[in-house]
């Protein structure tokens, strides 16, 4: 009676997952070919390749979690139910996945630090930590709680660091540029907030919760919440 039920929970996971992607991928496109191509804003440009590096981070992430690796969100399906995976190793998956997304906030990271302070200094001090991180994940072998904690914990910090910078912009500026930082900032912290819960789910779901359905579900919507958010603050910054 539980596989149904597991099974179902699956494909939920991995259809609010493709949203997740697909969304990732709409945001970069306009990003792009609406905005940056008309006002050559290098912050459009970098936000465009921002969402461009998450989706493909999580094209590979999404093959580790779900093809690879059927028992790393659930119950261990591979022992209970005899499913086995498509793949022989989610590691490598999971390795270039971890490099695409750390590398996508390091674009992210060095565009705001030069956007604050307008030196090349800022640029290369704020992007250093997410690519160390990044070249972490990729090649050093780390146990699956390791991995999760230094993404989780990483990730958090991060979480904390970039909306900062927004709301600092929002501090700065005024009007509805104040308005469109702030909204920006508040996209960025439920985006990575998202973010954070996915990468802590194995602990979620043994300490907290006793069950992935809950961060399983959480984790995407909040992400797509927060680029409902950042695409409106975006929105808003135009029309100053």
């Amino acid at each position: 009676m539980l596989q149904p039920i597991d099974l179902a929970i699956r494909e939920v996971h991995i259809g609010l997952w493709f949203l997740v992607v697909g969304y990732y991928f709409y945001v970069f496109t306009f990003l792009l070919m609406f905005r940056w191509r008309n006002s050559r804003n290098p912050f459009q440009l970098a936000m465009a390749l921002f969402f461009l590096l998450l989706a493909i981070g999580r094209c590979f992430y999404f093959v580790g979690d779900f093809y690879a690796d059927p028992s790393s969100l659930y119950n261990d399906l591979t022992t209970v139910y005899g499913m086995t995976p498509f793949l022989p190793d989610a590691n490598p998956w999971l390795a270039v996945g971890a490099l695409f997304q750390w590398m996508a906030l390091a674009t992210l990271s060095a565009t705001a630090g030069f956007m604050i302070f307008g030196k090349r200094w800022a640029e290369i001090a704020f992007a250093v930590p997410a690519i160390a991180v990044g070249i972490i994940l990729a090649v050093v072998p780390l146990e699956p709680l390791t991995r999760g904690l230094l993404s989780g914990g990483a990730g958090a910090v991060y979480a904390l660091f970039i909306p900062l910078l927004f709301w600092y912009l929002a501090y700065q500026s005024g009007g509805i540029l104040r308005k469109s930082n702030f909204l920006l900032g508040l996209g960025f912290m439920v985006l990575f907030a998202g973010r954070v819960i996915h990468a802590a789910r194995h602990y979620l779901a043994d300490v907290i919760f006793g069950t992935y359905t809950i961060p399983g579900v959480l984790a995407p919507g909040l992400i797509v919440i927060g680029l409902i958010l950042i695409a409106t603050g975006n929105e808003w910054g135009q029309a100053q």
